[in-house]
């Protein structure tokens, strides 16, 4: 989502110690998963149920793949400074276009945040936000069927001393016919931002 590598711990501090996790209204096999600098427990446990389907030699390994490709997109959402991934999880889709979203804590270099004057302001559960909605360039030399980037939806929020940003990526195949799965997958993610709340961050209890 474009947050340095180096600034991951001070987006950890800030998330711990100022927000907690958001409560989205999610869709049929979607899931809300934190990260953490170390994914592989989370993958297996998402996955679990997936070992009791079959013999263990032919369904070990695909369930193995699942963690794997999880584990990986849950440790690059870290290692970008996201918090939370919520993402569908469920059924295979029937249409090469999927989408999952991000959540970030982004502490500002020097002065207290504004809400940035990029974007539409919309009213949400969780406050006025900033909302961008931005169509990809599709490179000519794509090819027919090929997954590429097709459209960016993020919201940012202004909480105490940081920015709250929820980044969303819808990527598939270029081909006009998807058109419109892609507008239909917008339109779930702007109904799910603009209700989402975010739960207080634990407190902390100090020893005597």
């Amino acid at each position: 989502m474009g947050a340095r590598a180096g600034s991951v711990a001070t987006v950890a501090a800030v998330t711990s110690a100022s927000i907690g996790m958001p409560r989205l209204i999610l869709p049929p096999g979607w899931r809300l998963l934190r990260t953490a600098p170390d994914n592989s427990e989370t993958a297996r446990r998402v996955f679990a149920s997936i070992r009791e389907l079959g013999p263990r030699d032919s369904i070990t390994p695909f369930a193995r793949e699942l963690e794997r490709a999880l584990q990986t997109q849950l440790d690059d959402a870290f290692r970008a400074g996201s918090f939370a991934v919520a993402l569908p999880l469920g059924r295979p889709w029937e249409v090469p276009v999927s989408t999952s979203i991000a959540f970030s804590v982004v502490t500002p270099p020097t002065g207290t945040p504004v809400l940035p004057e990029v974007g539409e302001k919309v009213d949400t559960d969780a406050g006025t936000a900033r909302r961008r909605i931005l169509d990809a360039p599709v490179s000519p030399d794509a090819l027919a069927g090929e997954l590429v980037p097709l459209r960016t939806l993020d919201y940012t929020w202004v909480r105490e001393d940081a920015y709250l940003v929820a980044f969303a990526s819808i990527t598939g195949d270029a081909d006009p016919d998807y058109a419109p799965v892609t507008d239909a997958l917008t339109l779930l993610i702007t109904t799910m931002l603009d209700a989402v709340t975010f739960d207080p961050a634990p407190r902390q209890e100090t020893q005597p």
